[in-house]
């Protein structure tokens, strides 16, 4: 193959590189709510969640809304407690949350809307054994959320409980603008292909007789 051939072959690996990381940093990004206790009640097991989490599509936030089959990656843990099945319940007519397009954080929209965030533990054959966490719970024009866990069906949070989901906005990069790896991956190509180009300026090139 001959010198330019390879300085080609190159930069085009660079930049293929490059474009397929841009691609992958700009896939869906995400954002992530959290839960934070702010009253664990009163009763035999008073606690709170150790983790509580969730994914929602970015676009979706922008939007002012979440429909509920769009809630992701839910991770919750209770002292006491194992879970392996995360699911999302309606326990309104939306099926879905409402936020703020800004900030991301949940608001009021009407009295029909609000979801569950619950972990359980399918092991247990009544179903009793779980952690239920409400999202964006309308109380009086207000969003009030609380949670509740059971233990064989046997209460493990006080009552009342309280709290709030806070989110997570993504960085994300304006459209056509390379991230840095992808930068880096780029200026590597570009350097790969220059200096292979200096190298074959170099070599001299096989003098040719004439008969």
């Amino acid at each position: 193959m001959s010198a330019f051939k390879r300085t080609a072959a190159a930069a085009v690996a660079g930049l293929t590189a490059g474009f397929a990381v841009a691609g992958t940093a700009l896939a869906d990004p995400v954002v992530t709510y959290t839960w934070t206790t702010t009253s664990e009640g009163f009763g035999p097991h008073v606690d709170q969640p150790t983790l509580a989490s969730f994914d929602a599509p970015l676009a979706d936030v922008l939007a002012g809304m979440i429909p509920q089959f769009d809630i992701t990656n839910i991770q919750l843990a209770y002292p006491g407690l194992t879970f392996d099945s995360y699911v999302v319940s309606s326990i309104g007519f939306d099926n879905a949350i409402f936020v703020d397009p800004v900030s991301g954080n949940l608001v009021f929209h009407d009295i029909d809307q609000g979801l569950a965030v619950i972990g359980q533990d399918l092991t247990d054959p009544n179903f009793s054994t779980f952690l239920s966490i409400l999202v964006d719970n309308p109380v009086g024009g207000v969003v009030k959320d609380q949670y509740n866990a059971l233990n064989h069906g046997s209460p493990y949070a006080g009552f009342p409980t309280a709290g709030f989901w806070t989110a997570t906005l993504p960085v994300v990069t304006p459209p056509g603008t390379p991230e840095p790896a992808t930068w880096a991956l780029m200026i590597v190509g570009f350097g790969s292909a220059g200096l292979m180009l200096r190298r074959a300026a170099k070599t001299p090139r096989p003098s040719i007789s004439r008969g």
